[in-house]
């Protein structure tokens, strides 16, 4: 089974935080992805540009500074895991959200929906 974990943040989030903080995740992260691609559970990960640096493109093909989730904040950071259930992503999810203080979000791939 394949999910996604989802890390949510801003800019101002990162600034609100002690370097020793910055310093502690930046290291659990590099841990953590090393981890899960040791076991074959990675599919990939990426860390996303702040969504300050977003351009929305609306229907009109109008361009717009920012990202869609308007009040929300945007997504900075994820991982696709192949995992044998959905507890396994649970945990995995559980260990980085203790990581960053934050709540994180998992949702499930829909098997069969991956194109080349």
């Amino acid at each position: 089974m394949k999910f996604m974990i989802m890390v949510f943040g801003d800019e101002a989030d990162l600034r609100e935080k002690s370097p020793g903080w910055i310093e502690r995740v930046t290291a659990f992260m590099a841990h953590f992805d090393d981890e899960i691609a040791q076991t074959g559970e990675l599919v990939y990960s990426e860390v996303l540009e702040f969504g300050s640096k977003a351009t929305l493109v609306d229907r009109h093909g109008g361009l717009h500074a920012g990202t869609f989730s308007g009040t929300t904040k945007p997504l900075a950071r994820f991982w696709v895991v192949t995992v044998p259930d959905e507890t396994r992503a649970l945990e995995l999810a559980g260990h980085v959200a203790e990581a960053v203080e934050s709540a994180v979000e998992v949702r499930q791939v829909m098997e069969g929906s991956q194109r080349p």
